[in-house]
């Protein structure tokens, strides 16, 4: 919007109002929309995420930035010619129907004439001619090709899945439970072994026999191997 704003500032005084807006959007036009459908398709393979939160988030996000898109080269065109009338008019920005003094209409009606601010003289005069030596350009092309080659390879190196801890508030009340999970019972997925016909009306003392062997086997990884078996062999005992 900002720089469909400063597009239409910069066309020549002498022209319509009609005829700085179609220009403007030569101008600016394309490299809007081709910035708008790049956003609108990045986020629409998003949606062909699993998981099912990413995936929703990205189809609002395209629909959102696809709206965004109409709703400039629509609407808020015309609401820039509704502005550049208010100007005409001579009516203060935030309060239209008061009408302002002539000073500062015609501070407001000839900002195109003015000297370009200071960002714009700084890219003309220092960081354009800068960019245009040789050695420049080679500079900034390698560098980008070095990092972008550094990011493929460290790539391998990104675990996958999201922490838990990110996705809640810092000061919610989940932070100290993953965070003691996290340093106390680290130790792998969990496992699961379901015994069929187990009886379990036995005593206490019997049952929690059954729970040690469990513990006393996964304790050590050469016993992990006999660890299915003795449990086969518990619940076949004590069926």
């Amino acid at each position: 919007m900002c720089i469909l704003v400063h597009a239409v500032k910069r066309q020549p005084l002498d022209l319509t109002l009609e005829r700085k807006i179609s220009n403007a959007l030569m101008e600016v036009g394309p490299s809007i929309t081709l910035a708008s459908l790049s956003e609108v398709f990045m986020f629409a393979v998003g949606s062909f995420i699993p998981m099912p939160a990413c995936r929703v988030f990205s189809m609002f996000a395209a629909l959102a930035v696809l709206l965004d898109f109409l709703l400039q080269v629509t609407a808020f065109v015309s609401l820039i010619i509704f502005d550049f009338l208010r100007v005409e008019g001579r009516r203060v920005d935030c309060f239209p129907c008061i009408k302002a003094s002539s000073t500062y209409a015609e501070s407001e009606k000839g900002i195109s004439g003015r000297k370009p601010g200071l960002l714009a003289r700084y890219m003309k005069e220092v960081h354009a001619p800068i960019l245009s030596f040789w050695g420049v350009k080679i500079i900034v092309v390698s560098a980008f090709v070095s990092f972008s080659l550094a990011s493929i390879a460290l790539s391998t190196r990104i675990e996958p899945g999201l922490e838990q801890k990110i996705v809640l508030p810092q000061d919610s009340y989940l932070q100290g439970y993953f965070n003691n999970v996290s340093e106390y019972l680290r130790i792998g997925p969990p496992l699961y072994f379901v015994a069929k016909n187990y009886n379990y009306s036995l005593p206490g003392p019997k049952l929690e026999e059954t729970y040690w062997l469990f513990f006393i086997l996964a304790s050590s990884p050469t016993n992990m191997m006999n660890l299915a078996y003795k449990i086969f062999n518990t619940t076949n005992d004590e069926s």
